[in-house]
């Protein structure tokens, strides 16, 4: 298959992104605005709004959740939760109320819905950003429901993996590999049957940044591996190594996944090599994960160059999983949000895999994956 044009990349490769939800701050203080913009900016786009009727005119995507302050003035006889739960936009949107509701002027405030939570300021960010996230997720993951069996058992199971994960991983206690394999069965199973789409959909408006980065890999490279031919155990073994290749990272030290701007280089060697080897000693000493599936873990982050890590391997030392999951690892990072960056879109993250990074990536493969991103959407 040829290469199409960029607009037929564009819109074939859609399905694939995954650029974060907004969260809706109203408060007619724009220094309280602002303080909850900095608290929250790490882990979502933030769109800030004096007051409910501006919100309301302005906002046409369903937010992952309102912040809303607890100064923010009735509409007539209309309280704002109750305003905001009358519009189609944000009838199931979850509403934090910001501090204690205060009474109208001159005798009792009108009554207003109760909020889906109460936080008091001060506050810190990640427990901030915690509170959103579970309240946000359960809208997402109830909609599981309403998808075809496949999909919604990859979701689900997947997300029971991860949900005990971080617990085993800092305690050192072992995770039964079969669990993992059986999650990445209805993953395989949705991709054979072409309802990989799903999956997808499914993660689009999740808040939890490494179990959809996981599970995005997870799919990609089943999908890979699929569109290429590969046998049913090469293709687990994609499968569950995308799921688990970064497990390290659910026990990385508080604040440093959502840190704006540089990391340090003590940060760096955490977040680069420490995850890597994290991940592959907890999974050599902790599971009895296949020798196939450690090796691929351990080897997505080298590159053809040798500037990878953490063993900084060069061409043939690479596996050809590793290389294949070192690209789809490579795409999904890309096309996610980060605390550092907007999400790219699918053409320039290919672009970039293409131009900067011909001498680590193996480009035939970049090759393949693109073409496959196209006929599989």
């Amino acid at each position: 298959m040829t290469y199409g044009t960029s607009a037929k990349i564009q819109a074939g490769a859609e399905a694939y992104f995954s650029p974060g939800q907004t969260l809706v701050v109203i408060d007619p203080s724009p220094r309280m605005r602002d303080e909850l913009a900095k608290l929250t900016v790490s882990s979502f786009r933030v769109a800030d709004f004096p007051d409910v009727d501006s919100a309301v005119a302005r906002v046409t995507k369903e937010p992952a959740a309102i912040l809303i302050g607890g100064a923010v003035a009735t509409t007539g006889r209309v309280p704002p939760i109750e305003r905001l739960r009358k519009h189609q936009t944000f009838g199931r949107t979850p509403v934090i109320r910001v501090g204690q509701p205060k009474p109208a002027a001159g005798g009792a405030s009108v009554p207003d819905r109760v909020p889906d939570a109460e936080i008091t300021l001060p506050v810190k960010s990640g427990d901030l950003i915690r509170r959103i996230c579970d309240l946000a997720n359960r809208t997402v993951e109830a909609d599981w429901d309403k998808l075809p069996e496949g999909p919604r058992a990859a979701l689900s199971q997947t997300l029971s993996v991860f949900k005990g994960v971080g617990d085993l991983v800092g305690r050192g206690k072992p995770i039964e590999f079969k669990s993992v394999s059986d999650a990445c069965s209805p993953v395989l199973d949705s991709v054979r049957q072409s309802g990989h789409g799903y999956i997808f959909e499914g993660l689009r408006n999740h808040n939890d940044i490494w179990y959809v980065h996981s599970l995005r890999v997870s799919t990609l490279l089943a999908l890979f591996g699929h569109k290429i031919g590969l046998d049913d155990e090469s293709l687990m073994t994609l499968a569950s190594a995308g799921l688990v290749h970064d497990f390290g990272k659910t026990n990385y030290p508080a604040g440093l996944s959502g840190k704006m701007g540089a990391l340090s280089p003590e940060e760096k060697a955490t977040a680069h090599d420490g995850h890597v080897l994290g991940t592959t000693d907890y999974l050599r000493q902790h599971s009895d994960a296949p020798r196939a599936v450690i090796m691929v873990a351990e080897q997505h982050h080298e590159r053809l160059d040798g500037t990878g890590y953490p063993k900084g391997l060069k061409n043939g030392d690479i596996n050809d999983l590793a290389r294949m999951a070192a690209i789809v690892d490579v795409f999904a990072a890309l096309t996610e949000r980060r605390s550092y960056r907007a999400a790219m879109a699918p053409t320039q993250a290919l672009e970039v895999m293409q131009e900067l990074m011909r001498e680590k990536l193996d480009l035939r493969l970049v090759r393949l994956f693109r073409n496959m991103l196209l006929e599989a959407a």
